[in-house]
Parts: C-alpha cells; structure tokens; sequence
C-alpha cells in the first residue's frame, strides 16, 4: 500500500510540473496573468520578416503614448513606446488623443493584428482594405486599453543630430542647439488647392550636422512662422524608405535663445 501511495504522489507531482511547464512554454495568458507575460515592443518587431506578418500569439505590450494626433501632428496614428523601442500604430479616425492623451499608461494586445513593413520601418495595423490598415474604432477598442493612472509627460532622450540612427526610430527625442535652415512657415500650400502639405524643414546644430523636419500638412501651427534663433524641439524619430526624419510631438518646441 505504501508503494502503490508513493506512486501515486509522485505522478500528481509530475502532473502537475509538466502542467507547469506547459503553460511556461506557452504564449497563453488571461488578463490577470500580464504582468508575467508581457512581451517588449523591440521583440514585437523582430516577428515581422516580410512585408507583413499576422500576429497569431497572446502577445501583450504595455507602454506609454509618445505621439497621437493633438495639434494635427500624427493623423490616424498613434506611437507607443515601451523602455526598448517605439512603435507607431495606424489607426482610422479623429481626436485619438482624447482618448489616448499624450504620457497615458495604455495595453496592447496584438493578437489578431498585423505587423507590416512600412517603408522599411514596422508599425501595426489591421488587414489592408481599400482605405489602407489602419484599426476601426472597434478594433482600437478592443485591442488598446489606456490605464487608470492620469497621463504623465515621457521623458524625452537628448540626442545629437548626427548620433541618430535606427535605434531610435519611434523613439521620443529633445535635440538642443539647433536652427533651421530656412525661413518663412512650417509647411508650404499646394499650388492647386491652396492647402497646406506635410513639408520638410532643415535643421543645423552648431557642428553643422543637419537634420529634417517633417511637419504635417494639418498640424495646427502649419501656417505659422518658423522659429528664428537658436532653441530645441520634441519629436519622434522617424523613417521612410531610408531617409530619418523628426516629427515634431506635444508642439513642443523652444526657440527662446
């Protein structure tokens, strides 16, 4: 009897470690189990070979909401950022930042979406349609969660222009001492509609090494002058089809100097 007990004991202990194991090993998680579960955006965008990858794994990211579209400067998108990278999210409609204020804590649950190469840089979106792959409504809903934690501003990396590189793209950046090259507004007018475009701007830091900013044709402060004198801005990093661009974030910029 005591042999057939000890057997008995034993195998509910191997039961219950190769349950153990298996869940260990698996990508399978409830809500409550996040905090061991989740996963780094650097690593999210290792999963994308191709032009484009759906993503089938329990995969959850949290991080922090670095650029959204307050003063029209990221239109239909947001970019998240955790401590290992940034990752911008394509997403259909308007006011986004009302509902993911700049600073805010927000979840990211992945399964279902699709990563895709974009220019060469990865963002996240949905299937492509005929409007492109940006998340309905309901699929931003359902997939990103803001946190109850009331929105607090990023801290902002200071970078020389010529140190930027692909390390941080979608990355939350301050470069200080710098001028632009040109005068006159953020953005110039199509000759046709009189509407304002998304526009590049040069900026030179006192070592000479330049850098563009890229401003949307939208943006709030699109017909306004440029700053003159020497200041910094707050922007992402970002890229498209191998050129690095600043896109200015939070309208945060100061040419007080």
């Amino acid at each position: 009897m005591k042999t057939i007990a000890f057997i008995d004991t034993l195998l509910c202990a191997l039961l219950i470690c190769a349950a153990g194991c298996s869940r260990s090993s698996s990508l399978d998680f409830s809500e409550e189990e996040e905090p061991g579960g989740l996963h780094s955006i650097i690593w999210l965008k290792s999963l994308c070979k191709g032009e484009s990858r759906l993503v089938t794994e329990e995969i959850v990211i949290r991080g922090r909401i670095i650029a959204n579209d307050r003063y029209g400067e990221w239109n239909r998108a947001l970019v998240v950022a955790d401590e290992t990278g940034g990752i911008e999210v394509f997403a259909e409609g308007s006011a986004l930042a009302d509902r993911y204020p700049f600073g805010a804590t927000v979840t990211l649950y992945c399964n279902g979406l699709r990563l895709h190469d974009y220019g060469g840089k990865v963002v996240l979106g949905s299937e492509p349609n005929a409007y492109g792959f940006g998340l309905s409504q309901e699929e931003l809903v359902a997939h990103l969660h803001r946190g109850v934690d009331s929105p607090a501003p990023p801290e902002s990396r200071t970078v020389s222009l010529d140190a930027i590189g692909s390390e941080y793209v979608d990355t939350y950046v301050r470069v200080t001492g710098v001028r632009f090259c040109e005068r006159g507004t953020w953005c110039d007018k199509d000759p046709e509609t009189g509407r304002h475009i998304a526009t590049d701007r040069t900026i030179v830091d006192e070592a000479g090494h330049t850098f563009i900013v890229r401003t949307a044709g939208g943006c709030d402060y699109a017909k306004e002058p440029l700053p003159s004198g020497k200041g910094s801005l707050c922007g992402i990093i970002d890229y498209f089809n191998g050129r690095y661009s600043l896109r200015v974030v939070n309208r945060e910029f100061d040419f007080s100097e």
